[in-house]
């Protein structure tokens, strides 16, 4: 009996010693933190994360740690889809036909899939295009 009071006095004192350190934590956590640099330093200090701009030119260029990325093939411009047609770059063409080195693999609501080997692409109506929905009858 004399053991368990033992234990229980002393399970005691270490859970209020327990207690202590962790309102000692607490209080760290809840102050003010201040580093040894200023945050203005901080700030200014540069990313080490190169920039990366994309060109619309064949050369790659490093000026000042930039990286610069040549746009890959050419641009698509979706402007109409009718009657399982759709309208790219100026030209008409249906499902299996060839624009621009791709091929129209499918045609969507409001895109166009195009696939050319292992690249393939998901053209979009630009942001400029009006849609206009024409309904033939009453």
């Amino acid at each position: 009996m004399k053991n368990i009071n033992f234990l229980l006095a002393l399970a005691l004192a270490n859970s209020l010693l327990m207690g202590d350190e962790i309102d000692m934590m607490i209080n760290k956590i809840n102050s003010k933190r201040t580093g040894i640099l200023p945050k203005d330093k901080i700030v200014s200090t540069p990313s080490p994360l190169p920039k990366v701009e994309i060109v619309d030119t064949n050369v790659t260029k490093d000026k000042n740690g930039t990286i610069v990325l040549k746009k890959s093939g050419m641009e698509f411009n979706l402007t109409a889809i009718m009657n399982n047609k759709a309208f790219i770059n100026g030209q008409w063409v249906k499902v299996g036909e060839k624009v621009g080195g791709y091929t129209l693999v499918d045609i969507m609501d409001d895109s166009v899939y195009l696939k050319d080997g292992n690249r393939s692409k998901m053209v979009f109506f630009s942001d400029n295009n009006k849609k206009i929905k024409i309904i033939i009858g009453r």
